[in-house]
């Protein structure tokens, strides 16, 4: 031990199944007994996570500190079990000697390898009921039950309590061959994020307030720092903390630590809290992740599965949607895939986050653990199910290199691109290393930075943003061909709410560099195609009428292409006096405009009227509302439509939100819009009239 040196501090967990002794093993090991509750005590089992810290002196310089976690064995507190395996570094798997592997020692080892664990020490204990030959037996049992997992080399070490004290030098040194293990392989980077620590126990100390424990995950923290709670967003104040009972100025994570806090009682602290620096954690309901489905698992993992997630701390209840080719399907039993979880809860979390499913409480499997993974995306959008290639961005940002991984991110993100100053939300990695990949991918020209506030796309999201841009430039020439031209926030209202006027001058800018634009109007400040001439008027009302009564008179089935145009020409009443273009050109301004207006709705080269859309919303909901899937066919019998027409007219139901296609080919109404027409409310009047009826989650 170096007098001069730090003591360092690592959490071992001890897990089992229940009886196997692990209590009366941290018992000998500490002389604590971390079964404190009366009704632990009365019954003989653990019911919550019990923790005893372990000096080890010459372990490492400075020494070393063991936080021992006992863990619940039995069947119904698997929870709690969960809730402590979270934090910890390595795992101790306890066996009883007398009684072999069992159940919940399966379940154990297979929640610690979904979590993440790399290091763990497998105990015989009650070693004193067994002869050489049955330890011998045992070890070799243990070895085929760890066969493939992280524990497929781990020391074994057999223990008894009944008397320790010859038992206990290797035990001690075993666990102290396990903390250097573990301190060579810790991840250094965690020190470099946001302090955070998912909070396990608070309760109230009389004269000293709000006491909150946990075992921390990242960061330092110190008396004075300020904190929040989430996921309520509470701001509270660090008055004093502590470590293995010792008070302390200051701590860095990993580790057990209490913090006395000031802003919140302890009835504020709801179960799944987490306490952390307010850049951590993203509060969110759905998730993206890397899932992998136990061998053991009774069923697939199939699209709108219920199971209940196990986060840290908290624990909530989810759907389950596969994504790309799994979509389909599900993921099978020891399959491994992508999925998107629907959250019941907003719940706190951080990027790689670890988590278990397990089954809900509707479910008949509840009380087993299914599945389990990584967090690779805290807020992510919604995806289409059966899109490979958002499965292959989130396997990208789940590889080693950070570069493809910060792109991956970004491209997720699409036309709305990401701040880079919310990277450290999206992606598991310390400041440092998130700018090093940043000036990479600048640097190559992976990633283009926009504005002051350092909005990031992909090269090809910036192209089809451009291309957006010159198409709602031209549309505007199209409508008001007498204004020299339009204004960034004009601009920005055309390409949506989420493109700030600032991105769009931006890119604006750049199309302005390369001859793509020009600067016109008062003092330059707004843009227009280098080949817009000004106009005094556009097409003319006539021409609109004309046009929407083609549209109109064909019902579901209207013309398309150079019919529409003749079957609007021979609507043409041309007013006195007033020449009227009939051109290509013209008349395709004409139907941009109605669209717009909403008086048509168009698909590809397929338009309809507002009306015949109406007339064949209607139908489909008075036909199809009591089912619940449609297929194409069956609106190709109720409508009596080629495929010309049904395809487009049944995607501009999806479009506009009326439907939702499965992977399958199945359609089904969306939730909010069935429930509207159940109401006698008409869900296709607000498409028609310029407003989607809502969405809700698919």
């Amino acid at each position: 031990m170096d007098p001069g040196a730090e003591a360092v501090a690592l959490t071992v967990g001890v897990a089992g199944h229940v009886d196997h002794g692990k209590t009366a093993l941290v018992r000998a090991l500490t002389g604590v007994e971390t079964d404190r509750l009366p009704e632990e005590q009365r019954r003989g089992i653990s019911i919550e996570l019990g923790f005893a810290p372990l000096p080890l002196p010459d372990a490492a310089p400075g020494g070393l500190v063991v936080g021992l976690c006992d863990m619940p064995g039995h069947e119904r507190f698997v929870r709690r079990m969960i809730a402590g395996a979270a934090g910890v570094d390595a795992v101790m798997l306890i066996v009883a000697a007398d009684e072999g592997v069992m159940p919940q020692a399966r379940e154990h080892l297979a929640i610690c390898r979904l979590l993440g664990l790399r290091h763990g020490l497998l105990v015989l204990t009650k070693a004193d009921l067994a002869d050489a030959d049955l330890l011998d037996l045992l070890e070799l049992e243990l070895g085929e039950l760890c066969r493939d997992t992280f524990l497929h080399e781990a020391e074994v070490v057999r223990f008894s309590t009944r008397p320790a004290e010859p038992w206990l030098p290797e035990l001690r040194a075993a666990l102290g061959r396990l903390g250097a293990r573990v301190l060579r392989d810790r991840d250094a980077t965690l020190r470099g994020r946001p302090f955070r620590m998912p909070i396990d126990r608070a309760f109230v100390l009389p004269g000293h307030g709000t006491v909150v424990t946990g075992t921390a995950l990242a960061g330092s923290v110190a008396v004075g720092d300020a904190l929040t709670l989430m996921p309520g967003a509470t701001p509270v104040r660090v008055r004093g903390l502590q470590r293995h009972g010792a008070p302390a100025l200051g701590f860095v994570a990993p580790g057990r630590v209490a913090l006395q806090i000031a802003g919140a009682g302890a009835v504020d602290v709801g179960a799944g809290a987490v306490i952390a620096a307010s850049e951590a954690v993203v509060v969110s309901d759905r998730l993206d992740v890397a899932l992998e489905v136990l061998d053991h698992s009774p069923a697939a993992v199939i699209r709108r599965s219920r199971y209940m997630l196990h986060l840290g701390t908290a624990r909530v209840e989810c759907a389950v949607t596969p994504l790309g080719s799994s979509a389909a399907r599900g993921l099978l039993p020891g399959e491994a895939g992508v999925a998107q979880l629907h959250l019941d809860a907003a719940i706190a979390v951080a990027p790689g986050d670890r988590f278990v499913l397990r089954g809900s409480h509707d479910d008949a499997r509840h009380g087993r653990t299914v599945a389990g993974g990584r967090l690779l995306h805290p807020c992510p959008p919604r995806h289409r199910l059966d899109d490979d290639a958002v499965v292959s961005l989130l396997h990208a940002v789940a590889s080693p290199d950070d570069e493809a991984g910060l792109v991956a991110m970004v491209a997720l993100h699409g036309a709305v691109g990401l701040l880079a100053a919310d990277l450290p939300l999206r992606l598991p990695w310390a400041r440092g290393r998130l700018d090093k990949a940043l000036q990479r991918a600048l640097g190559r020209g992976a990633l283009r930075k926009f504005t002051a506030r350092e909005r990031l796309w992909t090269p090809d999201v910036v192209a089809a943003l451009e291309a957006q841009l010159l198409e709602r430039l031209a549309t505007l020439h199209l409508e008001a061909p007498e204004r020299v031209g339009a204004t960034p926030a004009e601009l920005s209202r055309r390409l949506g709410a989420q493109l700030e006027v600032e991105s769009v001058h931006a890119l604006a800018q750049g199309l302005l560099k390369r001859g793509a634009l020009r600067a016109a109007g008062p003092g330059a400040a707004e843009f227009a195609l280098p080949s817009f001439v000004v106009r005094s008027h556009g097409p003319s009302p006539a021409l609109r009428e004309a046009l929407i009564a083609a549209l109109e008179t064909g019902g579901p089935a209207p013309p398309t292409g150079s019919a529409l145009w003749q079957a609007a020409r021979e609507r043409l009443m041309v007013p006195p006096g007033e020449d009227v273009a009939t051109d290509a050109a013209t008349f395709e301004a004409a139907l941009t405009l109605e669209v717009q207006a909403g008086r048509a709705l168009r698909h590809g080269d397929v338009a309809f009227g507002a009306g015949a859309f109406a007339f064949a919303a209607a139908a489909a909901f008075t036909a199809f509302a009591d089912a619940e899937e449609f297929d194409t066919a069956a609106l190709k019998d109720l409508l009596g439509l080629t495929r010309k027409h049904l395809i487009p007219l049944a995607e501009l139901f999806d479009a506009k939100r009326l439907t939702v296609r499965d992977a399958s080919g199945l359609r089904r109404f969306r939730s909010r819009a069935l429930d509207a027409y159940r109401a006698g409310e008409r869900p296709w009047a607000l498409v028609v009239e310029g407003a989607a009826p809502g969405s809700t989650r698919a």
